[in-house]
């Protein structure tokens, strides 16, 4: 493989990390020089990469040439909670899914945010990954990742996420009917009713 498709994969993982992680403010445009810089690449593949990002919806072209963060607002934060929801509910109703999740290694674990926002963006890949439809994988995924700034001030606004987490993975992994999906939506539900807290907690 030549060095340039290398170098754009390097700025790609690195890029999409720090969104993830909340690096960059709501609206925030790139200085794509800096980023390039520190990412050790020239910037036509953090470009390149950025690029990328666009079709995965996590940046946006800036109006005036280059690229931003889109803009979250509560609306927008709601709708891609409840999209997300409608995506777990859609997979788990269509297929008999062998999911790799541990639910029972989070009983009586104290975790921090992070980790606790890491573990629900694991369970969630997971349910993507194992998604005989490749479309509804690829939907869920992108809006998993999309959510992963969010989940990672959820400890501020809501109680028990690690004993949530650990009744939702198990419902997931090996819950059936009625009751599994109560368990799904009662996660989304959840947040979609303190959905502006957790965008204060966000814009914060």
């Amino acid at each position: 493989m030549s060095p340039e498709p290398v170098l754009a994969e390097r700025a790609y993982l690195l890029l999409k990390a720090d969104i993830m992680a909340g690096r960059f403010a709501s609206g925030h445009i790139l200085n794509e020089r800096a980023l390039a810089a520190e990412y050790g690449v020239s910037v036509s593949p953090l470009r390149d990469a950025a690029q990328r990002l666009v079709g995965e919806h996590m940046l946006e072209i800036a109006s005036g040439g280059g690229y931003r963060l889109p803009t979250m607002t509560t609306d927008a934060l709601r709708d891609l909670y409840r999209w997300h929801g409608h995506l777990v509910r859609l997979i788990l109703k269509a297929n008999r899914l062998a999911i790799d999740f541990d639910a029972k290694s989070y009983a009586g674990t104290e975790l921090d945010g992070q980790a606790i926002a890491t573990a629900a963006t694991n369970l969630f890949q997971a349910i993507a990954q194992a998604s005989d439809d490749h479309e509804h994988g690829r939907a869920l995924s992108s809006a998993t990742e999309r959510l992963h700034v969010a989940r990672l001030v959820e400890v501020r606004v809501l109680p028990n996420l690690v004993e949530e987490l650990r009744a939702v993975g198990i419902a997931t992994v090996s819950g059936r009917g009625p009751d599994r999906f109560e368990a799904l939506w009662a996660y989304h539900r959840r947040r979609i009713r303190r959905v502006g807290r957790i965008w204060e907690a966000i814009s914060s």
